[in-house]
């Protein structure tokens, strides 16, 4: 039994790294499936490039309730959920919080100022940010259907270390994306 899993493991990890084949390219969304983000490669590992801002992303929902009465939730910080998960947990999984990071910093590359996406891209990372959301909100909130969804990143610069003179960063910024509908299509598969 453990070298079967021992040996998938490496089949995936080689297949990942493996040129472009017939297997890989048939088998190319199970590929990823278990290898992102865990065992992802990040070229940065010798020359990291620390972030230079903390991010934060939240969202809204507009539900309709019995009778067609619209309500509009408060904001709900999706990544304090995410660090709350792993905060004290000695071998934490960083899997959703990497998914909700990566689904905004596509969306954001792929949008432009006006939040119009950017071609088909655009339009893919903007359906893959709402799938990302609704997947940790669900179908319902507080027993109403929910019929919009409203993204929002906050960004605060990180203090510069005490042992330098630069000053304290002077602002947090927000982008706050507009109300996108939700249907049935986009639970499908989640």
């Amino acid at each position: 039994m453990l070298a079967s899993a021992v040996a998938v493991h490496a089949a995936m990890l080689f297949l990942t790294l493996a040129p472009p084949n017939v297997l890989t390219s048939r088998n190319q969304a199970l590929i990823t499936s278990y290898v992102q983000p865990e065992f992802g490669q990040d070229w940065k590992l010798f020359a990291p490039n620390p972030k230079q801002r903390n991010d934060a992303i939240g969202v809204r929902l507009r539900t309709e309730g019995p009778g067609g009465v619209t309500r509009v939730s408060k904001w709900i910080n999706l990544t304090a959920q995410d660090v709350a998960a792993i905060k004290g947990n000695p071998a934490p999984a960083r899997v959703h919080q990497n998914m909700l990071r990566i689904a905004w910093d596509n969306s954001e590359a792929w949008h432009g100022p006006n939040d119009r996406p950017k071609g088909v891209r655009g339009v893919v990372a903007g359906t893959y940010l709402k799938r990302v959301v609704l997947q940790r909100v669900g179908h319902r909130w507080q027993g109403e259907r929910i019929t919009a969804v409203q993204i929002a990143g906050r960004y605060t610069a990180v203090p510069a270390p005490s042992w330098t003179n630069e000053g304290k960063p002077d602002t947090t910024t927000y982008r706050v994306l507009p109300w996108w509908p939700v249907t049935g299509q986009d639970y499908k598969g989640l």
